[in-house]
């Protein structure tokens, strides 16, 4: 097993990836659930990559539930440059082949997976990269592999150490893999609000190459469906919002549940004026319940808390499940079914964290 920083693969593991790429016949690619621009980006020009080093082998990328739609005009390039890409939205869709080689990208726990996770009971090898704070991968999936784990928090993106990757292996690459990279890194960064110190170097490098950022920008511009604006509906309607107070200041936390675009119905909370939102959805196929965390900009380092670590890991202690995630965002997938219990259980939490100053709000329908 090995656990690196990715500015050191050069002189420690580039050859070791290399050779695996090199004698791997079945190659698959994992991402979590619902992939976003970032995971989508990451593990489709990493295909692309491994197929340049590797013409003979076979490479699939996976998702499970779906792919944002934020991802359609992606999806598409990536497809019509020959990329696989299967979609699992129910276990018995799951087809596992002997795996000679296993890259997990953009996962912060292996619960991330969801119906893909067997994948990895059928792989010889597994690569992980991911860019996230905190991590939890499942020690018996992993028994008895070699492993790769490439972790560099400090990146501003899984498509950014991609490129670092390309650079270091020495590959050339298209253009449109360019494009599809920053389209990548544009996402997760919030359009460049939080970056890392290299970011712009690399996005640079990558206009100097031929990129445009406007195409760039364009590829994970497309307009939302009717379903998730539906769903902001939906989860404004059912939240409960409370007031706390942590370190003497007052933090407006919301909670709510809803079927699908959990990320897009934190976000409405969010800019409605809360600080923090827990969105939660059960899964009955897989009997778990799904967990994200949304944080406002700046608020974690003014109050000195963690919300993985100080909310969601004791979750994880009490229902069993794992995640993983940053300061600001994150999620976790719990082995329980049990909405109330759940909701009842972040109660107790944010009520020991704000030594009992909880208070929830309680309006009256209009009419």
């Amino acid at each position: 097993m090995h656990l690196i920083k990715q500015e050191f693969i050069l002189n420690n593991l580039q050859e070791k990836i290399r050779m695996a790429i090199l004698r791997s016949e079945n190659i698959a690619i994992l991402t979590h659930s619902n992939a976003d621009p970032d995971a989508l980006a990451s593990a489709c020009v990493l295909a692309y990559l491994i197929s340049r080093m590797n013409s003979t082998s076979n490479i699939r990328v996976v998702v499970s539930d779906g792919i944002g739609s934020e991802c359609k005009d992606m999806v598409k390039l990536c497809i019509g440059k020959g990329v696989k890409i299967e979609t699992i939205k129910r276990a018995t869709q799951l087809k596992i082949d002997k795996e000679d080689l296993c890259l997990l990208v953009d996962v912060a726990s292996t619960e991330q997976l969801r119906y893909a996770k067997p994948i990895l009971t059928a792989c010889k090898t597994v690569v992980i990269l991911d860019h996230h704070d905190v991590h939890d991968y499942n020690k018996n999936l992993l028994d008895g592999k070699d492993v790769i784990y490439i972790l560099d928090p400090d990146a501003s993106s899984t498509a950014e150490m991609v490129y670092k990757l390309i650079n270091e292996l020495n590959i050339a690459i298209e253009v449109d893999f360019l494009r599809i990279l920053l389209a990548g890194i544009i996402w997760d960064t919030k359009r460049f609000l939080r970056v890392a110190p290299n970011t712009f170097k690399y996005v640079n490098e990558m206009m100097e190459k031929g990129v445009q950022y406007v195409e760039a920008l364009k590829m994970i511009e497309g307009t939302k469906p009717t379903y998730s604006r539906i769903a902001r509906i939906r989860c404004l309607l059912r939240h409960r919002g409370f007031k706390v107070i942590i370190n003497n200041r007052e933090v407006y936390i919301a909670v709510s549940e809803v079927g699908a675009y959990e990320s897009d119905c934190a976000t409405a909370l969010i800019t409605m004026g809360y600080d923090i939102a827990f969105i939660l959805n059960t899964d009955e196929s897989l009997k778990t319940l799904r967990l994200i965390y949304r944080v406002r900009e700046n608020l974690m380092e003014e109050l000195q808390i963690d919300i993985y670590r100080d909310v969601l890991k004791k979750l994880v202690d009490a229902f069993g499940g794992g995640g993983g995630g940053h300061k600001g965002a994150g999620g976790v997938v719990l082995r329980t079914i049990s909405m109330e219990a759940v909701v009842s259980e972040i109660i107790k939490i944010l009520n020991a964290i704000s030594n009992n100053n909880l208070t929830e709000f309680v309006e009256e329908k209009v009419g």
